[in-house]
């Protein structure tokens, strides 16, 4: 069976939800960073779980779009 490749809606579906993606974590990473200003150590967690999952999903993303003919 040939590798036909991602069809155009699924490329817009990638794009729409990439964008979710990266508002979500600009604004994870601005409360966190506000977080670890006032002295909670708790920020610098949840901006190392936010950066990790941001970049887990691009690489992903990236490494399957790679493939695609």
């Amino acid at each position: 069976m040939p590798n036909v490749g991602w069809t155009v809606e699924q490329r817009a579906t990638v794009k729409r939800y990439m964008l979710f993606a990266t508002i979500l974590s600009i604004v994870g990473v601005a409360l966190s960073i506000i977080l670890i200003l006032i002295g909670n150590t708790g920020g610098w967690i949840v901006l190392g779980m936010i950066v990790c999952m941001y970049g887990a999903a691009y690489m992903f993303i990236r490494s399957k779009a790679e493939n695609q003919p």
